[in-house]
């Protein structure tokens, strides 16, 4: 007889299904993990992807800003050369002034623009911070589930022993 541990079989039984539901329930853990994980890489592309757009735009802004105000400069030549006249200096101030507000206009767009990106910036930092704790998390589940498993398997083995040394009984 096998005097190391008295275990009756419907202890071992129930400390078997007790592992079970602690392994199932480890599992379940790590799925969620898994999907939250998912999930966050998900909107993560999407941030990016949004944030690359954010950019392109601030970049198309700026370059139509440097040609507003290549263009507001060469009116303001134009404006000097023709001094002399007044009908076509009046034309050309008209000019400055409307390119002037589309200037000021594409500057507002483009301080939205980038406090947008930065915006976005900040918002993928903290994405990024979540998905590396979630990650962690579903190792850290993964690890919980091996280790369930292998007090399983000897919980299953000794119940397995003391079978046999019963039958032998």
């Amino acid at each position: 007889m096998h005097t190391s541990s008295y275990f009756t079989a419907p202890m071992l039984s129930a400390k078997i299904n007790s592992y079970r539901a602690e392994a199932e329930a480890a599992n379940d853990r790590a799925e969620a993990a898994e999907l939250a994980l998912k999930q966050l890489l998900a909107q993560q592309t999407e941030r990016e992807q949004d944030l690359i757009s954010l950019q392109n735009r601030v970049q198309l802004l700026q370059e139509e800003a440097d040609k507003r105000e290549a263009q507001l400069e060469e009116a303001k030549q134009i404006q000097k050369d023709n001094a002399a006249t007044l009908n076509q200096s009046d034309v050309v101030l008209k000019k400055a002034g409307t390119l002037e507000e589309k200037i000021e206009k594409l500057e507002i767009q483009l301080r939205e623009a980038t406090t947008n990106a930065h915006n976005l910036d900040l918002e993928n930092e903290g994405l990024q911070r979540k998905l590396v704790q979630m990650e962690k998390n579903a190792q850290d589940a993964e690890t919980r589930y091996e280790e369930l498993m292998e007090k399983y398997q000897a919980i299953k083995n000794e119940l397995e022993e003391t079978m046999r040394t019963l039958d032998e009984i």
